[in-house]
């Protein structure tokens, strides 16, 4: 069986009544429960004026309420809509009227499945033996194949993110504050998805190698500047530095250390005269930077 809900698109967000979330992107808000009750009254009116003795009826059912409550909600809504009230993009507010609801607004129909549950058996063993394949593949594309990799600033302001989008990957820094994402670079599929930040909060350092080189790529993103720069270095001591940079740049680095301990490598990377990156390695995989 399936049960149908419904979501509303308005504008670019998008709105759960049952959850009274509204979701923008990886940007999520939980609506106080006046506020949620005075958004759906909005959208149900679908454009149409509502007046403030209809919306203090139906909001507060019937609890005694002055209008200056019902101001204060509108003002919240638009506050996390980033409107304005005189030059509304979600909200208008109809001179001593009442309020309508302007954005784009859509209905948009969810499908929630019911979750199949495995019968009792008489000999458990079997069922365990059924779940052991299912595990082993969640847990392997999982590991070799992750969509999305995340890494929070060490001045807790910023988050930045790389994601698959299919045929390439992406790099975008959104700002905690205020939900607002840039794109900063786009690459081909990397071999391992590793992204960290330096301590200043200024760069990012991203891996970009892929399986078919003979080398290890890794860039480095200077918020700052707004400028990329390349790093690259052999797999194999034996395989001497690629000269093939992208036109009109060059390495950041003349020297690496490395160390090893059965699976596990280490490389330091002398970046920009007085910093060091510390690169580590799982089984040949870049697994994680150190700045």
């Amino acid at each position: 069986m399936q049960e149908k809900k419904y979501h509303y698109q308005i504008s670019d967000w998008l709105y759960d009544p049952a959850s009274s979330q509204l979701v923008q992107g990886n940007k999520k808000i939980n609506l106080q429960n006046q506020v949620a009750k005075v958004l759906l009254e909005l959208i149900c009116t679908n454009g149409q004026l509502i007046s403030k003795k209809q919306l203090l009826q139906r909001a507060w059912e019937g609890t005694v309420v002055t209008e200056n409550s019902l101001d204060k909600t509108i003002s919240e809504l638009r506050k996390v809509f980033g409107d304005s009230r005189t030059n509304p993009m979600f909200i208008e507010t109809i001179p001593k009227k009442g309020y309508r609801i302007i954005a784009p607004i859509k209905k948009v129909e969810i499908e929630s499945r019911e979750i199949l549950t495995l019968k009792k058996s008489k000999n458990p063993k079997w069922a365990l033996l059924l779940l052991i394949p299912i595990l082993v593949i969640l847990i392997y594309l999982f590991k070799t194949n992750p969509t999305r990799k995340k890494a929070l600033s060490p001045n807790g302001q910023l988050i930045a993110s790389m994601e698959n989008m299919g045929s390439y990957y992406k790099l975008s820094v959104e700002e905690i504050a205020n939900g607002a994402t840039q794109l900063l670079d786009s690459f081909a599929r990397p071999e391992s998805m590793v992204l960290n930040w330096s301590s200043d909060s200024k760069n990012i350092i991203y891996n970009t190698t892929q399986e078919e080189n003979k080398f290890y790529a890794i860039n480095v993103f200077n918020l700052n500047t707004q400028s990329k720069s390349y790093i690259k270095f052999p797999r194999a001591d034996s395989i001497s530095m690629p000269d093939n940079f992208p036109s009109g740049t060059t390495p950041e680095f003349v020297q690496h250390e490395k160390l090893s301990h059965n699976s596990n490598t280490v490389q330091y990377i002398a970046y920009d005269k007085n910093d060091t990156i510390k690169v580590l390695f799982d089984d040949k995989l870049i697994s994680d930077f150190k700045w």
